[in-house]
């Protein structure tokens, strides 16, 4: 008998292991064919694709990549993104000499963010590393980029504008891989004086700013938010200013200075945790 009181606690503890598990396991049979469709489509290969009836079309780079790189072969599964917001699960039916035919097997269904982000991001004057930005802006649900002259940016015009095609063509191969719908827009560059938005939460994360952070704000939801991110050397006060004219919120991002990469990334994810 006294044994059995002293084995209990390790008794009831297995048992209640046990009714755990067969909880668990009514709610996958339950939810069998959700659970199997969420791991395969996680698991396809993604493509930029052109929709062409119940086929798609894939071809140039993308062929390469499936064919050459990925070695796909006839009656493989993909997953195409045709950048008019649908995305299809699909079955290799055909491989040619410069494109591939895969019939459509069924539409998956993505959420759009509810919250549009704009990033105002103002440009260090080494441009290669906004080319490693685009990816992780990318994953965190920037809607769109728009590169910022600031008064310690060193660069000229025609400098920013020979990257745009490039910045874009990352923002493309982004989305295979975060498996959002649509790619970041990237727009022309602008001035920070030129900068106007229409935003319903506008704010800029400055190095001076002590007490107010995103904790400091009441409401959390939003249907638009605009982000000015500063410069290698932190913004002029002039600049601070004027974004406060236009409606701009200083907030703090850290109580370190952060390299303006770190301090894009940073941003991104404290909005993404506030608005989830």
């Amino acid at each position: 008998m006294t044994a059995f009181f002293i084995l209990s606690p390790f008794l009831f503890y297995y048992i209640h292991k046990a009714l755990k598990t067969q909880e668990i396991l009514k709610f996958y049979l339950q939810k069998k064919s959700f659970f199997i469709k969420l791991i395969f489509t996680m698991s396809l290969p993604c493509f930029i694709g052109k929709v062409s009836d119940s086929h798609i079309i894939i071809e140039s780079q993308e062929y390469h990549h499936a064919v050459n790189v990925k070695k796909l072969k006839i009656n493989d599964k993909i997953e195409v993104n045709d950048l008019n917001g649908n995305c299809f699960v699909a079955t290799i039916n055909k491989i040619e000499k410069n494109y591939l035919i895969a019939i459509i097997d069924s539409k998956i269904t993505k959420d759009i963010p509810k919250t549009d982000i704009t990033l105002y991001q103002c440009l260090p004057n080494k441009l290669s590393k906004i080319d490693e930005l685009i990816e992780p802006i990318s994953q965190l649900n920037v809607k769109t980029f728009i590169p910022v002259i600031s008064q310690h940016c060193a660069l000229k015009p025609k400098d920013i504008q020979n990257k745009i095609a490039k910045w874009e063509k990352i923002a493309i191969q982004s989305i295979k891989q975060c498996k959002r719908l649509f790619p970041v827009i990237i727009e022309k560059q602008q001035n920070l004086f030129d900068i106007n938005p229409k935003e319903q939460l506008k704010i800029v994360f400055y190095e001076n700013e002590k007490n107010n952070t995103l904790k400091s704000l009441k409401i959390k939801t939003f249907d638009s938010i605009a982000i000015v991110i500063g410069p290698e050397g932190g913004f002029c006060e002039s600049e601070i200013l004027h974004l406060q004219k236009k409606g701009f919120i200083a907030l703090s991002l850290s109580k370190n200075i952060l390299k303006t990469e770190v301090a894009t990334i940073s941003a991104l994810a404290q909005i993404e945790l506030m608005i989830i």
